[in-house]
């Protein structure tokens, strides 16, 4: 990828696209983490709850384009209501998905998705925004560290074999 990708909205016809994005991360992420759905079952469902989620909180899907292709999404939520217990109610932005396509990994796609998930989250007044990564995927860590994430809260999983 020679130049900046073209960041713009989900449109229907990216569907099979995401689910294609889906599967590969899937399969990259079995590495890391054995609890993940198979990438065969990815199908128009987990496009569906991606949807709902972006109804319910004030999201967005973001498609990657390089060329007039999609090389990657990104699915920001705005208005997250923290489930936190034992804190006062806040809301928050999220990063609920982020997909680059293993062709166009380390080519800057990622960081444009994420540079336009902040400007959402901005636009919409958070004052926070989270994201989610395994933990033994480090590749994927470093870039959040590069970008300004922090750790907020790490749980932590001891196998019971």
């Amino acid at each position: 990828m020679s130049t900046a990708p073209e960041i713009r909205d989900y449109k229907d016809q990216d569907e099979a696209c995401l689910i294609q994005l889906i599967r590969e991360l899937q399969s990259h992420e079995t590495a890391y983490y054995d609890r993940m759905i198979p990438p065969g079952e990815i199908a128009g469902w987990y496009i569906d709850a991606i949807k709902k989620d972006c109804r319910d909180y004030a999201g967005h899907i973001r498609i990657a384009c390089s060329d007039g292709m999609p090389i990657g999404y990104c699915a920001t939520m705005t208005e997250v209501p923290n489930e936190e217990g034992d804190e006062v109610p806040f809301e928050y932005a999220y990063v609920n998905d982020l997909v680059i396509a293993k062709s166009a990994r380390g080519q800057g796609a990622g960081k444009a998705l994420l540079r336009d998930a902040e400007a959402l989250a901005r636009a919409a007044n958070a004052k926070w925004l989270r994201i989610n990564v395994l933990a033994k995927n480090t590749v994927a860590r470093e870039i959040y560290d590069s970008f300004g994430f922090e750790e907020h809260l790490v749980t932590m999983e001891k196998p019971l074999k």
